[in-house]
């Protein structure tokens, strides 16, 4: 540890301070992009290119490119405030680092360094897809640093990586009465009860032992607080995720399909809203094996998931078009979890992520 601490470079740290203590929202990123600009022009050879949303630099050579991704938007916390409470921060420091270190070396391929927006509500690297398809790169790489691991480990799984998600609003409309009178309306309450009771029947029918296909219940608003109106308008909240894609789309299908249907046998109207929908992150399993010869090579403590993350990452979006390889780093074992006050991104990590995805290249 004493070695690592030597060797970790002040200017980079210092970069990612500056950017700890400027988090901005998804889409809101500009601060971000301007301190990252910056910083790649006065200590790379990269060039920079602003394409308005994100930004991304890149080093000519030989083509075949390969691309680096990191994301730039903090989290939203309670009373609307951003903080880096995810650690993208030091996923831009990591690129930076990148940057700067292939910048004193002869690369045998076209390197691009994606910085990305709007991660946290799933929308960034979906935009960010053209850049892949314009440039022709085939082949892409990032990581997440990630709490309750062994510090410096690298985390590993072929397949899918991190599970699909997606956030659905299912409202019911029926028809507003007097309270005195409920038969006159039409009240959604023991249709939202039927339908969970259907969404965990259908769970259990479509569930296999050994893999990850669950809806979560966030919320459940019916009526109002006025006792003398019959409630006739509510909505429920669910989060459904999985690791399989075709099972996901086909699980949200059917959970809507149900909502829809039970709503007009009982004659409500029925709305469903979607948010922040997230692909399964499926690795490639050529490129999982690359980065797991690399880590030997460098003699990195390792770790192979035996199942995916249950959270999602938007770079599921570049692996449906290219081949690439998502991967952890540990942030040690007792560090305070992701989105939680406590938490600030761990420095120490830096210089092993930035060996890893040197040795990539």
């Amino acid at each position: 540890n004493k070695t690592k601490e030597r060797k970790m470079d002040k200017q980079i740290i210092e970069l990612r301070k500056i950017l700890h203590n400027n988090p901005e929202r998804a889409f809101m990123e500009i601060n971000t992009k301007r301190i990252i600009g910056e910083f790649l022009k006065e200590n790379t050879n990269f060039t920079v290119v602003d394409k308005g949303d994100y930004i991304y630099a890149f080093k000519k050579s030989k083509g075949n490119p390969i691309a680096f991704r990191c994301d730039m938007d903090g989290v939203v916390d309670k009373g609307d405030v951003v903080k880096h409470l995810c650690g993208h921060d030091g996923h831009c420091a990591i690129v930076c680092a990148l940057a700067k270190k292939l910048s004193t070396i002869e690369t045998d391929r076209d390197v691009y360094l994606i910085f990305q927006p709007a991660e946290e509500n799933g929308q960034g690297a979906k935009i960010c897809c053209d850049l892949i398809k314009e440039k022709g790169i085939n082949e892409i790489y990032g990581l997440h640093n990630i709490p309750g691991f062994e510090k410096n480990t690298i985390l590993l799984k072929k397949g899918c990586f991190a599970c699909g998600s997606v956030g659905l609003k299912i409202r019911y409309i029926g028809k507003p009465t007097h309270a005195a009178y409920p038969e006159n309306g039409l009240n959604p309450t023991l249709s939202f009860v039927e339908l969970i009771n259907q969404l965990e029947n259908l769970n259990k029918h479509l569930k296999s032992d050994n893999e990850i296909l669950m809806h979560s219940y966030i919320g459940l608003n019916i009526g109002s607080d006025y006792f003398g109106v019959n409630g006739y308008d509510g909505y429920l909240n669910i989060t459904v995720r999985a690791e399989n894609q075709d099972l996901f789309e086909k699980y949200i299908y059917q959970i809507k399909q149900k909502a829809n249907l039970l709503a007009s046998n009982n004659g409500l109207r029925c709305v469903i809203e979607e948010f922040d929908y997230f692909p399964s992150t499926i690795n490639d399993d050529k490129c999982v094996e690359k980065v797991l010869d690399h880590t030997k090579q460098l003699k990195l403590d390792y770790h192979i998931l035996s199942q995916p993350m249950r959270w999602s990452e938007d770079f599921g979006y570049y692996l449906q078009c290219c081949k690439g390889c998502f991967f952890g780093i540990g942030d040690g074992l007792n560090w305070p979890g992701l989105h939680t006050e406590n938490y600030s991104f761990p420095d120490e990590i830096i210089d092993v992520a930035l060996d890893l995805f040197t040795s990539l290249v």
